[in-house]
């Protein structure tokens, strides 16, 4: 449970340091977004509507058709419904650098986190990855960074493509071995060095 908080609080400083040009993430490897999020989830993006939140604004709340879960308890076949920052609601258009831009019918992989009890991608557009087929028809991911998401740190992003099978296995990975990858998380997950 603590670690679903960690990167939470992180991320709300760092995106509100820097709302006025661009939005900044932690790189975070595969392992450590699998170890923060409440759901790794393939699915079909099904609909998205703008929708007000009392503290965040207007935000995007994406109904997702889940095609296989990684990680966490929701089924095959059912809806998941997450929240991006940023929408278009009654006219009123909101843009948040960076955050994913998601579409009816795209197939994605999704890094699901809760804050504050709701359910949002992890790290903007860094949690979520297109799922594609390569030149010899196998299912690949790769990462869907937008433009104006800066990433710091000294962890090297990925950003694919990943094969089904290899990104599987470092989910997998993730929940049997919880240690953070990265020195800050694990600081203040108290996993010391």
């Amino acid at each position: 449970m603590r670690h679903r908080n960690i990167l939470g609080g992180v991320m709300v400083l760092l995106l509100a340091a820097t709302a006025a040009s661009a939005s900044t993430v932690i790189g975070l490897s595969v392992e450590d977004q699998a170890r923060l999020s409440q759901f790794v989830v393939v699915g079909q993006v099904v609909s998205q509507r703008g929708v007000m939140d009392e503290t965040q604004g207007l935000e995007s709340e994406v109904t997702l058709r889940i095609t296989d879960v990684l990680k966490g308890q929701v089924r095959r076949g059912g809806e998941l419904l997450f929240h991006t920052r940023g929408g278009a609601l009654d006219g009123e258009l909101s843009e948040a650098m960076g955050e994913a831009q998601l579409h009816p019918g795209q197939r994605v992989l999704v890094f699901v986190e809760s804050v504050d009890g709701k359910l949002y991608n992890l790290g903007l557009s860094m949690g979520v990855w297109d799922l594609n087929e390569d030149r010899d028809g196998r299912q690949v991911f790769t990462r869907a960074l937008q433009d104006g998401l800066t990433v710091i740190g000294d962890e090297e992003v990925e950003h694919g493509p990943l094969s089904y099978d290899e990104m599987r296995s470092r989910v997998d990975n993730a929940a049997r071995h919880p240690r953070f990858d990265n020195e800050m998380l694990r600081s203040r997950a108290g996993q010391g060095r």
